[in-house]
């Protein structure tokens, strides 16, 4: 829901294994294509890079910034829960 309003959204990823992967988000108010590439920096060490480019289809689109915060918000959850993930299984 978006403004309490129903939204459909289909996510497509793509896996190259064992160091990448792609993914097409489609939605009602936007389209987004990213690419994630793992490097490994040593034997406990892993790099993580992506790259998006998103086209929004609304008029009320978020500016550059708050799409980074956003993504930022969002990422330090996910590292956050990696993190924990990997410190129950050292």
């Amino acid at each position: 829901m978006s403004s309490g309003k129903p939204r459909s959204a289909v996510n497509v990823v793509t896996l190259y294994p064992p160091k990448a992967w792609h993914l097409d988000f489609i939605s009602d108010e936007d389209d987004e294509a990213g690419d994630y590439v793992l490097t490994k920096l040593g034997p406990r060490r892993t790099k993580l890079d992506m790259k998006f480019i998103e086209h929004y289809k609304i008029r009320k689109a978020p500016t550059k910034a708050q799409d980074v915060k956003h993504t930022h918000e969002v990422w330090d959850k996910y590292v956050a829960a990696l993190e924990r993930d990997y410190g129950h299984r050292k």
